[in-house]
């Protein structure tokens, strides 16, 4: 299917980059706001700013997406709503928004809000896309490391728009999955403050850190898939960037062509890491698709930037709006110019010598150099011999122009309801009440040495499961592709006596469903408030695990319709890498079975690599998480062992401590739950 009305989404850290983009040839802006967004590090906006800037696009008939797109604890989310609804009478097009509560609250507050599902939901799946619509969102933004088949099949089959990333950085861990910076150093990429550890090198190299993204030459096929917004990232990086590379794209979107060797030149140096990748598009991942920043001399890029700043400086208009201009003279009316719904006038008088015609309104008239708008049709109706001079048509032209540009620019009238709560839908938040222990694992060995501990709950992967009968634990992350071997996996172990799965993705809620068995929710759905925890509720979970990035002040908050679980021990999963790291570890060759593989820090730190479904991996902490607290006080039903590379015999030997409240020897970590995240 080919979308004619693709948009091309450009970024904007500032009101110079909304100018940048806009001039350049972007349909749509995306902007963050406030406390609540995703690069909490840019220049930002102020309210006058974000209100100037969300007119000035509306004006120039380009959409403005603003990013709200970070966790919100319990005690944030009325200070998130309040920035919602500025933005709302501010006349913003649609939120980006990561928070399942806070996407619930503005819902309930604006049922025309258009909410976009950011890609740190890890939307990747058909599943994901219609669960997000039945959710209330009117558009995906895929995770990047979608190859084309699940984009082309997902914008065909989920009934909801798709927005795809064409150009920029890539995040080695699928977006919205990543703790690592939050736990070695407080900055959550899930509260907008990625500090980007993996720029950094392990064991001399640089294994995690990608090339940029580039999908230059795919963009022809991207707007015939029928992808609705094609989106260049970069709201950190300055405005001539975002001119330089929205030029490009729009050229080739509005050309439907791939890349001159001069535009990939130019996007090169601009900004590169050792070039570009599509590898995660076209499917050929490895080690090509690594690399670390490429540093030019200023003199390199000085011109382009130059170049660029001369397209969006004050009062600098491209021609983005057309309008129809009707212009008549007669002596009973005198001269009137009507554009597009607004008008202004001037009186004439008989003609002295040279009379009025239409050849001279017109050449007035497609004066609108210094507007956003261009004369696309043009009807002239003259009486005979009238005069009226041509300053006096520039003149109405002007008026006329300044009306419409402030007619558009002026916000929509929109309601808000105020005392807006979100229908419950009969749920009732459960009572505390403590229950006892759960373990996740992911050997059989491992299961069988728990086994007859009185753990309340033993989770297995599902491949595990299939032939034991355990509650399964789906992987994280899975493919289109992948899911029927899925589902033949957990249709086996429902039939050896599995009737609950722990599932990570709100779109294998889905899937939970279809199968018929009790859904449970893993870390990965990042509960953060009580509101999401009503969100999974409503999508069938029973029992949700509540974020590892939570204080215990916010753990005690939190209380929903369903039972709650904290992870008190285990190696927290940090990352989960969609190009395999083990093989890249050694030399392009698969070494899962020889043991644990390491990658090891500036500081000497070690961080255990699993493999995961797929040939993906897991970014393990380098220390076990141990938790000693009075669960029963923080509100919790039940407290999760999470066993990863422990042998059978330390599972038993843990397990047991925290069953009898004995003491652990060994060097752990309390995690986040005490110091939090910023």
């Amino acid at each position: 299917m080919k979308n004619n009305t693709v948009e091309l989404l450009a970024p904007a850290g500032s009101p110079e980059g909304v100018r940048a983009a806009v001039q350049s040839g972007a349909g749509a802006v995306y902007m963050g706001f406030g406390s609540f967004n995703a690069r909490r590090g840019a220049k930002g906006f102020t309210a006058d700013e974000m209100a100037e800037a969300i007119a000035y696009c509306r004006a120039r008939g380009v959409k403005s997406n603003i990013t709200l797109n970070i966790l919100a604890g319990d005690r944030e989310l009325d200070a998130a709503v309040e920035d919602a609804k500025f933005l709302y009478e501010a006349g913003a097009d649609a939120l980006i928004v990561q928070d399942l509560g806070l996407a619930r609250l503005i819902h309930a507050h604006a049922p025309d809000f258009a909410l976009h599902a950011s890609t740190q939901m890890t939307v990747h799946t058909l599943d994901g896309a219609r669960q997000a619509k039945e959710m209330g969102f009117s558009r995906v933004v895929l995770s990047r490391e979608c190859p084309a088949e699940a984009v082309r099949r997902i914008t065909a089959e989920a009934g909801i728009e798709t927005e795809v990333f064409v150009h920029g950085a890539l995040c080695m861990c699928y977006s919205g999955q990543c703790y690592l910076s939050a736990v070695i150093g407080r900055r959550s990429g899930n509260r907008g403050l990625c500090a980007q550890p993996c720029r950094l090198p392990y064991d001399g190299g640089y294994p995690l850190s990608l090339k940029d993204l580039a999908l230059a030459g795919h963009v022809a096929a991207l707007a015939d898939m029928g992808v609705s917004s094609l989106k260049i990232e970069g709201r950190m990086k300055r405005p001539e960037y975002t001119a330089i590379v929205t030029k490009i794209y729009a050229d080739l979107l509005r050309e439907r062509r791939g890349p001159t060797e001069e535009e990939k030149d130019t996007l090169r140096r601009v900004f590169s890491r050792d070039g570009f990748t599509d590898g995660y598009y076209t499917g050929r991942k490895g080690a090509e698709m690594f690399g670390t920043k490429t540093d030019l001399p200023l003199s390199e890029v000085q011109a382009l930037y130059h170049e660029a700043a001369r397209r969006f400086e004050p009062g600098k208009e491209a021609p983005l709006v057309p309008v129809y201009m009707h212009f008549t003279a007669r002596r009973d009316t005198g001269a009137v110019l009507s554009v597009d719904g607004v008008s202004s006038a001037a009186p004439v008088e008989d003609a002295q010598k040279r009379a009025l015609t239409s050849e001279m309104v017109e050449k007035s008239l497609r004066k609108t150099g210094g507007t956003p708008f261009w004369t696309d049709r043009l009807r002239i109706e003259l009486e005979d011999g009238l005069m009226l001079p041509a300053a006096a048509i520039n003149s109405m032209r002007r008026d006329a122009l300044a009306l419409l540009l402030a007619r558009r620019a002026a916000p929509p009238a929109r309601d808000w309801v105020d005392e807006a709560a979100p229908d419950e839908n009969g749920l009732v938040r459960l009572a505390h009440g403590f229950r006892g222990f759960t373990a996740s694992v992911r050997t059989a060995a491992q299961a069988e040495a728990l086994a007859g501990l009185g753990l309340e709950t033993i989770y297995a992967p599902v491949t595990v499961a299939a032939e034991t009968g355990l509650p399964a634990t789906l992987p994280r992350v899975f493919s289109d592709a992948e899911q029927p071997e899925i589902e033949m996996l957990l249709g086996k172990a429902m039939s050896r006596g599995t009737d609950t799965v722990l599932i990570g993705n709100i779109g294998q809620a889905m899937l939970a469903r279809r199968m018929g068995v009790t859904v449970h929710g893993d870390f990965g759905l990042n509960a953060f408030n009580c509101q999401t925890l009503e969100a999974l509720a409503e999508l069938g979970v029973k029992r949700q695990t509540l974020s590892f990035e939570a204080r215990l002040a916010q753990v005690r908050d939190m209380a929903g319709p369903l039972e709650s679980e904290l992870i008190v021990y285990g190696r927290l999963p940090l990352m989960i890498f969609e190009n395999c790291a083990i093989r890249g570890r050694h030399g392009g060759k698969c070494r899962c079975e020889d043991g644990v593989t390491y990658l090891t820090d500036r500081k000497k730190e070690r961080f255990p690599l699993l493999p995961e479904y797929g040939c993906r991996n897991t970014l393990l902490g380098n220390r076990p998480l141990c938790l000693r607290e009075d669960f029963a006080r923080l509100g919790v039903h039940t407290a999760r062992l999470l066993f990863t590379i422990e042998t059978p015999e330390e599972c038993a030997h843990i397990a047991r401590a925290f069953l009898a409240g004995a003491p652990l020897e060994g060097e752990f970590t309390s995690g986040l739950y005490k110091r939090g995240v910023e």
